[in-house]
């Protein structure tokens, strides 16, 4: 069983970071396998005490160990597996839609479909910022330092305000994905191609597929939540036409048919102690 804890930034962080999370499981000795599925946050995780056996994209053909810590990008399809054995602890920062960008000024296409070694990007100030989360007495200390790390970098940015595209973006996953772009672009005041290539900037793709993500994912969530739903009521509810537009999104995010990704999800093995809604 995965346990996870779910905590919400300071208010300053709010509207670019999500949560963070702190997840911890024992697999026993056994692998635990994983599946990737297209996902619509970008994530920044660190390891502690072991650490992946391996990670296999078949996508990109290929296989490495993991280090102490990364960013996950968004990803658009299913991109291998994530193998685990051992005992597992993870922090990580969840970021809204464009917290990431928001944040760190990174482009975040620069990461999609990919897992990059924090080394990779933050040198040299996020190896200083583990070693303050191994130091950490607990869960809360470690939220409170992530909290001043994160804010020293946004505080670096020259364009750190509540604009459009933070705003948008925000609704977009609150409703999960059921939106209509062109009133979206309208509500920013901006044409539909300007509003695209804005948010193509800050989030890292275009507005439609990252709805159609975003949709995709609240269906699995909605499952797990609501086991005696069927799929062509979850099919419904998310906005799709009908069950087949939800299988060939399915097919498209996942890989698999609905029932096959409800399987293979990880979802079904994580409990929250507590949780932070979008």
């Amino acid at each position: 069983m995965v346990t996870n804890s779910e905590i919400a930034p300071s208010p300053a962080l709010a509207p670019f970071v999500r949560c963070y999370s702190y997840i911890e499981f024992d697999t026993k000795g056994l692998n635990f396998i994983r599946p990737t599925t297209a996902v619509h946050e970008i994530a920044m995780t660190f390891s502690f005490k072991a650490t992946p056996l391996r990670i296999v994209n078949t996508k990109l053909v290929q296989s490495f160990e993991s280090t102490y810590g990364g960013v996950i990008g968004l990803f658009t399809q299913g991109n291998g597996e994530l193998i685990f054995n051992g005992h597992f602890i993870f922090f990580e920062v969840m970021f809204k839609p464009n917290g990431f960008n928001k944040i760190f000024g990174i482009p975040p296409r620069e990461v999609n479909n990919q897992m990059v070694f924090a080394d990779d990007i933050f040198v040299p100030d996020i190896k200083f910022f583990y070693e303050q989360l191994c130091e950490a007495k607990g869960l809360t200390e470690m939220c409170s330092r992530a909290d001043t790390f994160l804010t020293s970098y946004l505080n670096k940015q020259k364009t750190i305000y509540n604009d459009s595209i933070t705003r948008i973006s925000n609704t977009i996953v609150k409703k999960a994905g059921i939106v209509n772009i062109d009133a979206l672009a309208h509500d920013a005041n901006m044409s539909v191609r300007n509003f695209e290539r804005h948010f193509i900037d800050q989030v890292g793709l275009p507005p439609k597929l990252f709805c159609n993500i975003t949709r995709f994912n609240h269906a699995l969530a909605l499952r797990f939540k609501n086991p005696q739903m069927d799929w062509t009521s979850i099919a419904l509810a998310c906005g799709y036409y009908d069950q087949m537009h939800l299988i060939k999104d399915f097919k498209k995010f996942a890989g698999y048919t609905p029932s096959i990704a409800e399987k293979q999800s990880h979802l079904s093995k994580v409990k929250y102690t507590s949780r932070v809604e979008p």
